[in-house]
């Protein structure tokens, strides 16, 4: 759907799309709604919708089976490293069989009150040569270095990695 006052671009939800012509900045657009007290959606065009509520830790009336923010900032270091890893791979020619991924973010009291004060990425890649364990350690300790989503995460994000060959 077109405006035709603005020229501006509207989904099927009448959400405004925001064109770049610039490859210089990416924009990821989202909208929240309020389900009930406590919960809320998470809706991205084009993907399913999901709910997220304030985790249990603080509010223990809070349910347990949806994912909270706390879950999501986590989440979204992990996914990024491991998404990151095999790209990087492809770019070093590194070969695995497989990857396992773990992580651990802490929180703690801050100024502000409570905030991230580490995120742990444990991280198990399986390959079959020695050439392969060579190339992928280069891959894993680049994936870490540019992992733009934990790059963008002012808490320090820490990577443990083993690389066995099988």
């Amino acid at each position: 759907m077109v405006d035709s006052g603005s020229k501006r671009l509207f989904n099927e939800r009448n959400q405004p799309i925001i064109m770049s012509d610039s490859q210089d900045a990416h924009r990821y657009d989202m909208n929240s709604n309020w389900v009930r007290d406590k919960i809320v959606t998470i809706e991205i065009e084009g993907k399913p919708d999901f709910q997220v509520a304030t985790p249990p830790d603080f509010w223990p009336d809070s349910p347990k089976d949806i994912i909270s923010p706390e879950d999501l900032f986590v989440a979204s270091a992990l996914s990024c490293y491991g998404v990151s890893l095999s790209g990087v791979a492809k770019r070093f020619h590194g070969e695995f069989k497989d990857f396992h991924l773990s992580a651990t973010g802490t929180l703690q009291k801050g100024e502000f009150g409570w905030e991230f004060e580490q995120i742990t990425i444990n991280a198990k890649i399986m390959v079959e040569t020695e050439k392969d364990r060579k190339r992928m350690t280069k891959a894993a300790e680049r994936a870490h270095q540019y992992c733009l989503v934990t790059n963008s995460m002012k808490c320090p994000i820490h990577l443990n990695f083993e690389i066995a060959i099988e």
